[in-house]
Parts: structure tokens; C-alpha cells; sequence
């Protein structure tokens, strides 16, 4: 009696045994199919990112974008460097203008002396003096540096240098040659031209 129940006993363990292990190998079966299904999702989502719509791959349109924007990076210098010459020459080009007719002698008539004055974006320049009579007419010029002239000037001389002073223009060589350094002051802060010229090289 005690070996039939001993063998009842067995054979139920080994059922409930095989039981479980048939439950897990569906399981495992089930699961495989469906890491599988994920796993090929994947794939083709990967293969079109990296190929595209068009069959390009994303790693030679990368390359792509990078090189157009290091050529811009270098453009964008250029242009920089342009921009520096056109200011330091407008800086040096004579822009503003003051100019005073008067009689230098009273029987001449007509104001036909003068004092011009010509001066650049730093306020250097001349300022020439016709004074013009019936008989002779003579010219003088003197130099002007930062808005001053060492030279003893003429009432007429002072007031034109005053108007050129005061000519009411946009200051642009100045603000050219401000644009370009607060440019270059970004381009030291930010080196990310530089990383991406070292990154098309490699």
C-alpha cells in the first residue's frame, strides 16, 4: 500500500513537473517570437535612418552638412576680414565737411575767400584757407589732428572746423569696426568653427 501511494505521489510530482517546465518552455517560446518581432521593428527603423527615403546614408549627408558649414564658417570670415578693411578704410576717407565763405577783404564782395575743413572718421584731416583779392588770391592749408589744430587759427578757420565737428552723420566706420571686434570676441568665446574644421579633417 505504502509503494502505491509512493508511485501515485511520483508520478503526480513528475506531471505537475512536466507541467510547469511545458508552461515555460511556451513561455520562452512565446517570448523569443516576441523579442524577435522587436528586435527586426528595430532593424528597419535603424536601416531607414541610416539609409533614408532616397538611399542616402545619414552618415555622408552629416559629412555633408558639415563641410557646407565649415565653408560657411570660412565665408562668414571672409566676410569679417572685408568688413575690417571697409571700415578701416572709410575710418581713414575724409567724411566730414565744414566750410565758411566769407570777405577777407572788404572790397572784394561776393564771399569768394573761404575755410574748408576736411576730416576722416578720427577727426584727423586739413582745413585749407582761400583768401581771395582783386590782385592775388592766396590758399593755406593746416593740419588737423583729433579735432585740433596746433597752428594759430583765423575766426573762419575755428568756425569751420566747428562744422565738421559737429556734422550730424551715422557714425558707420565706427560701427563697422565695432561689429567686427565684438565678432571676433564671440568667435574666441565659441570655438565650435574650430571643432567642426578638426571634425571634417579626422
Amino acid at each position: 500500500m505504502d509503494i502505491l501511494e509512493f508511485n501515485i505521489n511520483y508520478q503526480l510530482i513528475l506531471s505537475v513537473i512536466g507541467t510547469i517546465l511545458a508552461v515555460l518552455l511556451v513561455f520562452l517560446i512565446l517570448q523569443f517570437f516576441w523579442l524577435r518581432a522587436k528586435v527586426n521593428r528595430l532593424y528597419r527603423k535603424y536601416k531607414y535612418f541610416m539609409m533614408g527615403e532616397d538611399g542616402g546614408s545619414i552618415e555622408m549627408k552629416l559629412s555633408t552638412e558639415v563641410r557646407e558649414l565649415r565653408d560657411m564658417v570660412e565665408s562668414s570670415q571672409g566676410m569679417l576680414h572685408q568688413q575690417e578693411l571697409l571700415a578701416t578704410m572709410q575710418l581713414k576717407s575724409f567724411q566730414k565737411i565744414g566750410l565758411v565763405r566769407y570777405d577777407a577783404f572788404d572790397e572784394t564782395g561776393d564771399k569768394l575767400s573761404f575755410s574748408l575743413t576736411l576730416l576722416d572718421g578720427k577727426n584727423n584731416g586739413v582745413v585749407l584757407s582761400s583768401l581771395a583779392g582783386h590782385d592775388a588770391s592766396r590758399i593755406y592749408a593746416k593740419a588737423v589732428t583729433g579735432g585740433e589744430c596746433r597752428e594759430t587759427l583765423s575766426a573762419e578757420e575755428a568756425e569751420s572746423i566747428g562744422i565738421a565737428l559737429n556734422t550730424l552723420m551715422p557714425d558707420v566706420a565706427k560701427k563697422a569696426e565695432d561689429a567686427v571686434h565684438a565678432d571676433k570676441e564671440k568667435n574666441d568665446e565659441n570655438p565650435s568653427a574650430r571643432r567642426i574644421d578638426r571634425t571634417e579633417k579626422k
